[in-house]
C-alpha cells in the first residue's frame, strides 16, 4: 500500500527544502514531493516519511539526493525563441572580444548547448566564446556534461543543428543523441546555489539566464538571488529571464530593454 505524505510532514519537508535552497514549495506540490520520496522510502525500506526526515538530519549525501529530487524540473532546447533570436542577430554581431556566458539555472544543459549551437554559427573560430553552466542539483549537472540526451528533445533541435552538432546513439545508446565534443569543449559545469554568495572566481559574463527558477521564491529572495548573479554581469551586459517572471518592484540594477530581457547599466 502506498504511503500517504500528511500535511504534518509536508510542511517539515517544505521547511528543510527552503532552508537549504531558499526554494518556497506552494501547497499544491504536496502531491509531488509525495510521489517523488517515495522512491526513496522504497530505496531504504522505510514505512513513513518521518523516518526518512529523520535520516536527512544525519546524511549529508542524501540530503543532496533529497535536493536533486525535488529540484528536478521540466526543460527544453531552444525554450523562449526569441531569447535566441536576440542572442544571434542583436548581440553576437556586435561582439568583437571574447565572449562568456551563464546559463545560471543549467538543469540538465538544454539551454545551455542551444545558446552553443547559435555561438557556434555565428562566431564559429573567429572569436573565443565559452559558456559556464551551474545548478544546485548535481544529478542535472551529471547529465548535462555527458550531453546525452532522449530522442524526445529531437523535435525541438532544427534540422541544420541536428546535423552539424548531434551524433546519433547506436546499440546501448539506441534511444538517444550525444552532443558533439566540439560544443561540450566550450562548456564548463559547477554546482552552486544562488542563494549563496558567489565567488568571484566564477569571473564576470556578457550574457546571463536566469530563466524558469525566479518563480520559486518570494520577492525578497528574487531580489537577493538577481542582484547576486548580476554582480557577476559586465555593464551593458545581459539578463535573460523566464516568460512567466518579472523584476517589476524586485530590483533596479539592471534595465528592461524587450520583456524578459535587460541590460545591466
Amino acid at each position: 500500500m502506498a504511503v500517504k505524505l500528511s500535511k504534518g510532514e509536508f510542511e517539515k519537508f517544505r521547511s528543510l527544502i527552503h532552508k537549504v535552497t531558499g526554494i518556497h514549495m506552494r501547497d499544491e506540490k504536496s502531491t509531488l514531493i509525495e510521489s517523488r520520496l517515495a522512491k526513496r522510502l522504497r530505496h531504504f525500506g522505510i514505512d513513513n516519511f518521518n523516518k526518512y526526515y529523520d535520516m536527512l538530519q544525519n546524511d549529508a549525501m542524501e540530503l543532496q539526493v533529497f535536493i536533486d529530487t525535488i529540484t528536478t524540473n521540466e526543460t527544453s532546447f531552444f525554450r523562449e525563441p526569441h531569447h535566441f533570436e536576440f542572442l544571434k542577430s542583436d548581440v553576437l554581431p556586435k561582439i568583437d572580444s571574447p565572449m562568456r556566458i551563464w546559463s545560471a539555472a543549467c538543469s540538465i544543459g538544454a539551454e545551455a548547448y542551444s545558446t552553443a549551437m547559435v555561438c557556434d554559427e555565428v562566431l564559429g573560430t573567429k572569436i573565443k566564446w565559452d559558456i559556464f553552466c551551474s545548478d544546485i542539483n548535481v544529478d542535472v549537472i551529471r547529465q548535462a556534461q555527458s550531453g546525452l540526451y532522449p530522442n524526445k528533445f529531437i523535435p525541438q533541435i532544427s534540422e541544420r543543428y541536428l546535423k552539424r552538432y548531434c551524433l546519433k546513439g547506436f546499440g546501448r545508446q539506441d534511444g538517444n543523441f550525444l552532443i558533439d565534443d566540439h560544443l561540450k569543449d566550450h562548456l564548463s559545469f559547477k554546482r552552486l546555489n544562488l542563494m549563496e554568495a558567489l565567488d568571484k572566481s566564477i569571473g564576470e559574463f556578457d550574457m546571463i539566464f536566469l530563466r524558469n527558477m525566479l518563480i520559486y521564491f518570494n520577492n525578497p529572495e528574487r531580489k537577493y538571488i538577481v542582484e547576486n548573479v548580476v554582480s557577476r554581469l559586465k555593464r551593458g551586459g545581459y539578463l535573460l529571464i523566464g516568460h512567466s517572471e518579472t523584476l517589476f518592484n524586485i530590483t533596479n540594477c539592471v534595465k528592461q530593454v524587450k520583456p524578459t530581457i535587460y541590460i545591466k547599466p
